[in-house]
């Protein structure tokens, strides 16, 4: 990992993308690698049904005419680090983590051999592309959310945290974002860390995240949370169980094909932006 900024494209999914007619966001996925037949690695560890979810993104994958897709599977960390788990990062194109439970993502991944492949390429090749659904998505950012109600996520100590895997700093990921109603849980989030962004995807929806840039596309919108203007909070006043108080949050509303610079926190113009 030579680089501050990565070469590699990085792409969360909020969930439920369209595997049966469209597959517009499965597409746009493929298409970031620049090749025809990219040789894609399918990594299950956060599903307790992973014959079910690989043979279904197989399908979803051959109908996009895919012809290499390999599986990584394990259930403990001792089953990380083998030679052909490494051999299929090494040769594949495109890494895709699946939906499931992020724990066990962060805690089967984070600290591998394994992990610390898949970043080294996703920081020195260019058109190496790390993508994730849901979960696979929610475990991208170095500050994960592990848990919390959405109907409660305004009250102290109603969400937690832990590490995630680290390939994007200062934004933290939630999925399922509008049918899950989970704008309380980015904001608590943005709240105790007022440096991040919250990154908030719908169903169906993913953002390409390429130096410092993000591009939303699919069929839904990206919410993101913005804490650096927050002017006053009692977070730190009160106790756990009692609603929070926060002034200046600021909220963005981004629909497909809008882009978004991380680095500014702010909207990329579309009309000085070239399409693909």
């Amino acid at each position: 990992m030579n680089n501050m900024i990565p070469e590699g494209i990085l792409i969360p999914v909020g969930g439920g993308e369209d595997k049966e007619e469209s597959k517009d966001v499965l597409a746009r996925i493929i298409a970031e690698t620049d090749k025809s037949n990219p040789h894609i690695c399918l990594i299950t560890i956060a599903t307790g049904l992973p014959k079910k979810v690989a043979a279904s993104y197989a399908k979803a994958f051959e109908d996009l005419t895919i012809k290499t897709l390999s599986v990584i599977h394990y259930t403990s960390r001792n089953g990380a680090d083998t030679d052909e788990n490494l051999k299929k990062i090494r040769e594949c194109d495109l890494v895709m983590f699946s939906g499931g439970n992020q724990l066990k993502i962060s805690s089967l991944m984070i600290g591998t051999e394994l992990l610390g492949l898949i970043k080294q390429r996703y920081y020195d090749e260019s058109k190496f592309v790390v993508a994730g659904t849901s979960a696979g998505a929610a475990a991208m950012s170095n500050i994960m959310i592990s848990s919390g109600n959405s109907t409660e996520a305004l009250i102290k100590g109603a969400l937690e945290f832990t590490n995630g895997l680290d390939f994007i700093k200062s934004v933290t990921i939630d999925t399922h974002f509008i049918a899950r109603g989970r704008i309380g849980r980015l904001i608590q989030a943005v709240t105790c860390n007022p440096g991040i962004l919250g990154l908030g995807l719908g169903e169906d929806t993913s953002v390409v995240i390429s130096k410092g840039v993000i591009e939303v596309f699919g069929s839904g919108l990206v919410i993101i949370v913005d804490g650096k203007e927050i002017g006053y909070t009692d977070l730190p006043e009160i106790k756990d169980g009692e609603p929070i108080t926060v002034e200046g949050i600021k909220i963005h509303v981004l629909g497909p094909g809008k882009r978004f610079i991380l680095s500014e926190r702010k909207l990329l113009v579309a009309d000085n932006i070239s399409k693909k």
